[in-house]
């Protein structure tokens, strides 16, 4: 008998209104499920709820209404501690902007990330490292971002983002701010590490990006919708 796949993140009716006169609703109730080693695009139009859906699966944001569970935790009981703690823990997030300190190096940048989950010192250098190593960036640890190309500072970001072995990784807009030659090299590597077990989600509004995901959701006008179906996940995970 086959074992089903496990969820990573389910959302039941989750949904985002902000007050107002009238209200807005930003996210309509939405179902939705990642399974370990899926690798789904959100796909959609600026102001159709792509950020918003991004911030309240990144626990960033909280719904006001529905069940949210990350790797089992029922994230909606949870007090903004706890859902930082599990954040930090469960959740890689790689932005547009790259977001790196321009005047640390990029073992540091990453190294840094592990400050409230890793213990001081050396174990941090070494598993920053081992981060890099794995996006190829393993000769470039002590160049600064201002030497890094754009790619390459993008692959620090993902480092950073995979150095705590997060549940999943969450993207947004990863090649955004890059050529189109240079965001194919991204996108193969964002391939290569969910062939290798990550479980990613994307967040984007280029179709050449969301076709290199295996399942592709629409989201317009804060409704989402599946676009294609789910491809096998990939067996042995992480988490």
């Amino acid at each position: 008998m086959t074992t089903p796949p496990t969820a990573v993140l389910q959302l039941r009716g989750v949904a985002k209104t902000y007050p107002g006169v009238p209200p807005v609703t930003a996210l309509h109730p939405t179902d939705l499920r990642v399974e370990t080693g899926d690798f789904l695009a959100v796909v959609g139009p600026s102001g159709s709820g792509k950020s918003t859906l991004l911030n309240l699966i990144g626990m960033l944001d909280q719904p006001t209404e529905g069940d949210y569970r990350l790797s089992g935790t029922d994230v909606s009981s949870l007090t903004e501690g706890d859902r930082a703690a599990l954040r930090g823990r469960r959740v890689g997030f790689v932005f547009q902007a790259f977001h790196l300190l321009p005047h640390r190096t990029a073992l540091e940048n990453v190294a840094l990330a592990q400050l409230y989950v890793t213990g001081r010192g050396e174990p941090r250098r070494a598993n920053a490292a081992r981060a890099l190593h794995s996006v190829g960036l393993g000769h470039r640890l002590e160049a600064l971002p201002s030497r890094l190309s754009g790619g390459e500072r993008q692959r620090v970001a993902i480092a950073r983002a995979l150095v705590n072995s997060p549940d999943i990784l969450l993207c947004d807009e990863p090649t955004g701010n890059l050529d189109s030659a240079t965001a194919r090299s991204v996108m193969d590597l964002l391939a290569e590490l969910n062939r290798a077990g990550t479980t990613i989600v994307v967040i984007t509004h280029d179709p050449a990006v969301a076709q290199r995901a295996r399942r592709q959701v629409t989201i317009r006008d804060g409704r989402l919708s599946e676009t294609a179906p789910a491809g096998r996940p990939v067996p042995g995970g992480r988490g």
